[in-house]
């Protein structure tokens, strides 16, 4: 698993997700999206495109980062879920907790 985070312009962040976001690795990542958490009034958007898999602490992760965007009233999207991905968000209701671009 994989996480980077690019500062495109003023006000859009984009969170790479590259790999499986499960149990083994949720820790790591969620040291590495740390300096996330640090902008505000902008818009984060997390790129999934490379994501091949998520676990349930996976998705618990992706909550603890929509409620940090919501306290640094940045708004958060969510992009490019492969199918096996979307069909867990679809699962597990996410898929209305979240905006899709």
């Amino acid at each position: 698993m994989e996480a980077t985070i690019r500062k495109e312009d003023d006000n859009k962040v984009i969170l790479t997700l590259n790999g499986r976001l499960d149990t083994s690795v949720t820790t790591q990542t969620e040291k590495e999206i740390e300096p996330l958490f640090e902008y505000n009034n902008c818009q984060i958007i997390i790129d999934c495109t490379q994501l091949d898999y998520i676990s349930s602490s996976g998705l618990r992760l992706l909550m603890a980062i929509n409620q940090q965007c919501t306290a640094n009233h940045c708004n958060l999207y969510i992009k490019g879920l492969q199918e096996k991905v979307l069909d867990v968000f679809t699962t597990t209701g996410f898929v209305h907790l979240f905006e899709f671009i």
